[in-house]
């Protein structure tokens, strides 16, 4: 899977690690890789420093299953969580900023037999991808690589055009499986639109995708953001029932 977004600011990051944690709990072997390499924040929630991180493997240092980190046993999860991770660091965001279209199609072959690598090697059943925003290369590196597409956006008319455009330029194109996560939405904003329901179905037919999942804003999540896993520490919340149901329908496509 691939979680991908017109732009930043969605709550992309805080989905997919909430959804692996979830998927590492019901006792499934997942992996969740940060594609994101101009902003990179899985290594933020999750305080890692690894021996290799993704870009490294990009660059042809290690091999992919090198860069992975354990976390299970830290979350005490029945399943298993690996986690690959990109380079945070200045001089890493200066580096893949200027790499060059010749650079990033090696990347995508890279980023095919790394995918088949790590299902092989981890056996893993979900291969998660947190993408950068926008048509950045590495995004569609990581959507090419993907059997499902998921586009997590806010409800706003700058996302909703830039969403319309993605699918019909970049979705269309790649021919994946592809649907929308509405998060971060008002809940005045769903009741105007006729409750959730109504409101999901407008956004379907606007986007022109099926709808996932509908993840109502929640103050406390913004405040919390990078400090709690949700799923595995307040299963109870609404956001967690949230992820949950998401999960299954994702199951389901």
């Amino acid at each position: 899977m691939a979680f991908h977004s017109y732009k930043g600011g969605t709550g992309k990051t805080s989905l997919v690690v909430n959804l692996g944690a979830l998927f590492a709990k019901q006792g499934a072997n997942v992996c969740l890789l940060d594609y994101d390499f101009r902003a990179p924040s899985l290594n933020v929630l999750f305080k890692a420093k690894p021996q290799y991180w993704l870009n490294d493997y990009l660059e042809g240092k290690c091999e992919i299953v090198d860069t992975l980190v354990d976390q299970s046993a830290r979350f005490k999860l029945p399943g298993k969580l690996w986690v690959g991770f990109s380079n945070p660091s200045l001089e890493a965001l200066k580096d893949i900023m200027g790499k060059d279209r010749k650079w990033e199609v090696k990347a995508l072959t890279k980023t095919l037999a790394g995918k088949k690598e790590i299902i092989k090697d981890k056996q893993v059943d979900y291969l998660i991808y947190d993408t950068s925003p926008g048509a950045q290369y590495s995004s569609i590196n990581a959507l090419a690589g993907a059997d499902l597409v998921s586009l997590v956006m806010k409800a706003d008319e700058f996302d909703l055009e830039g969403t319309k455009e993605l699918s019909k330029g970049v979705y269309e194109a790649l021919g994946r499986k592809s649907g929308i996560v509405l998060n971060k939405i008002p809940l005045e904003q769903i009741a105007a639109g006729g409750g959730a329901e109504s409101f999901g179905k407008q956004i379907e037919s606007d986007v022109g995708l099926p709808l996932v999942g509908l993840i109502p804003c929640m103050c406390e999540l913004m405040a919390m953001g990078g400090k709690t896993i949700y799923t595995i520490e307040k299963p109870d919340h609404t956001f967690s029932k949230s992820i949950g149901q998401i999960a299954e329908k994702l199951k389901k496509m």
